[in-house]
């Protein structure tokens, strides 16, 4: 009876000796609060992501923040904003979700994303009705995309198993660290001027760009040369869009420019010019005269170099009818 009862303690066990009686009960109990804690893990899953998204959109702000003297440049200048169309935007994009995505699940028989052309096309409508740039905007994606992988969103669709959809050689865990990590959201800043982007647009208009990054958005003072900043640029936008930018850059860092236009050595104010003068009878020799644009001769030089004398100045503006 003893070994009887030695026996039967044996097999009813505890919930720590596996293979007993108690042990399979226990587990069996603990089945009932899975999906609870499946709920609970799924929800910490997203708090986690929202975290990530946070750090993301703090450095889109630090973007911003950055370039914020480019955007107040554009609202200032009329001609930024009309005629250059100029518009700085910061945003949060996808830089390749579709293409990870279907390296991991599989074109084949099941689920949502079952067949080539129908799979990329569900995917790509799933990715455009969604902002990534708030927290309910990739919140709601990571919720669909989640959805889509567990339901058949085809006609007369069923539940699926993510697992039957995974390729060979990956896994369901890759599948969701790839999905929740979200490598694939980058800040990007675009500078646009119309519906062009900065890599669309001619050298004289990237020029100009480029400049006004280099005057109102760098912040370092040591000296700054431009060779010709007028090149393949018309007076008017000299005047209007580089003048402006020269001369609040010129409050912080000296600026050497080297030019023909007058806009941009007389209307910049120039503290000092320096003519340059090529003497070929003199074996090439080079002669620089230099000095305010109050010293009577630099003024006769400008003038006689770049207004093509006083006569043709005073020729030209005899011909204007507009005052």
């Amino acid at each position: 009876m003893a070994g009887w009862e030695r026996k039967k303690q044996a097999i009813i066990g505890s919930d720590k000796a596996t293979g007993s009686i108690k042990y399979y009960e226990r587990q069996l109990a603990n089945l009932n609060a899975v999906p609870q804690q499946l709920t609970d893990y799924q929800a910490q899953r997203l708090i986690k992501a929202k975290e990530i998204h946070a750090v993301i959109r703090q450095l889109a702000e630090t973007y911003r923040e950055l370039y914020a003297p480019v955007n107040q440049f554009i609202e200032k200048r009329p001609l930024a904003k009309e005629k250059f169309q100029l518009n700085f935007e910061v945003g949060i994009v996808d830089t390749g979700f579709q293409e990870r995505f279907f390296e991991m699940i599989s074109h084949g028989v099941v689920g949502t994303f079952c067949g080539v052309e129908e799979g990329h096309k569900m995917l790509k409508d799933i990715l455009a009705r969604h902002d990534f740039n708030t927290e309910g905007g990739i919140e709601a994606f990571l919720t669909e995309i989640v959805d889509a992988l567990e339901k058949d969103k085809r006609p007369d669709g069923k539940r699926v198993k993510v697992s039957d959809q995974i390729r060979k050689g990956k896994s369901s865990l890759e599948l969701y660290d790839a999905m929740f990590s979200m490598d694939y959201l980058k800040p990007r800043y675009a500078l646009r001027m119309g519906d062009k982007e900065l890599h669309q647009l001619s050298p004289g208009e990237r020029g100009t760009l480029l400049l006004v990054f280099y005057l109102l958005v760098e912040k370092d003072d040591i000296p700054l040369v431009i060779d010709q900043p007028e090149e393949n640029l018309d007076n008017q936008t000299v005047y209007e869009l580089l003048v402006p930018c020269i001369k609040e850059a010129k409050q912080r860092r000296q600026i050497f420019i080297v030019t023909h236009n007058p806009n941009l050595a007389v209307v910049c104010d120039a503290a000092q010019v320096i003519c340059a003068e090529l003497d070929k009878k003199d074996n090439y020799r080079m002669n620089y005269l230099s000095g305010a644009i109050e010293n009577p001769k630099i003024n006769k030089a400008i003038v006689d170099v770049m207004e093509g004398t006083m006569p043709a100045f005073d020729n030209r503006e005899s011909k204007y009818l507009v005052r």
